[in-house]
């Protein structure tokens, strides 16, 4: 199965109650072939938008942030694959279950497996979570700054979601400069 019979597949997809408040399934932006895979938690309201033509995920104000970390490291769209681990709408405020989760994380596995990324870096707790089969409770300070693997597939980096950062200062916020260390580590990784 190649990328657009996953998209396809991954559009067509009723396993759980998500696809009833989904406008239009969003599955990925960026390269292919890049060694890093940014992996957040789901699309949010202007990744669900009619408007979202081609269906993008990290086009609302996440995005845009998520733009900047990356300029600020010197890292494009070129050098990044960006996906979540949900391709169905949540409302904001609400956490993932483990059954969307559950329905949706083969989708993110070929995904992985046809990309074959060094490194994914997982953008918050959910996210972070749901990648390493972690329980509700476990926060991010327990899985961030570490190295793990992911189905010894590749690494895993669990960091901080840019709309952390919005709420508060953006790139002058208190710990801006833990996510470009965490993406920089990244480039590290996959340098060797």
């Amino acid at each position: 199965m190649d990328l657009t019979e996953l998209q396809t597949k991954a559009k067509e997809c009723t396993l759980c109650s998500l696809h009833t408040s989904r406008v239009i399934p969003v599955f990925s932006k960026g390269n292919s072939k890049a060694k890093i895979m940014i992996c957040g938690m789901c699309p949010g309201t202007d990744e669900n938008s009619p408007d979202n033509v081609h269906r993008l995920p990290f086009v609302g104000r996440s995005g845009k942030h998520l733009d900047e970390i990356l300029s600020d490291v010197s890292l494009t769209l070129q050098d990044v694959y960006i996906t979540n681990v949900v391709k169905c709408f949540l409302k904001p405020g609400i956490r993932l279950k483990d059954e969307w989760i559950n329905n949706c994380i083969p989708y993110l596995i070929c995904q992985i497996s046809i990309i074959k990324p060094k490194i994914i870096i997982a953008l918050g707790t959910d996210a972070g979570r749901a990648l390493l089969n972690k329980s509700i409770s476990t926060s991010l300070a327990s899985m961030r700054n570490k190295l793990h693997s992911f189905n010894n597939m590749c690494n895993v980096i669990v960091t901080y979601h840019p709309s952390y950062f919005l709420r508060a200062g953006g790139r002058s916020h208190k710990h801006y400069q833990r996510i470009l260390d965490d993406l920089n580590y990244a480039k590290k990784i996959i340098s060797t």
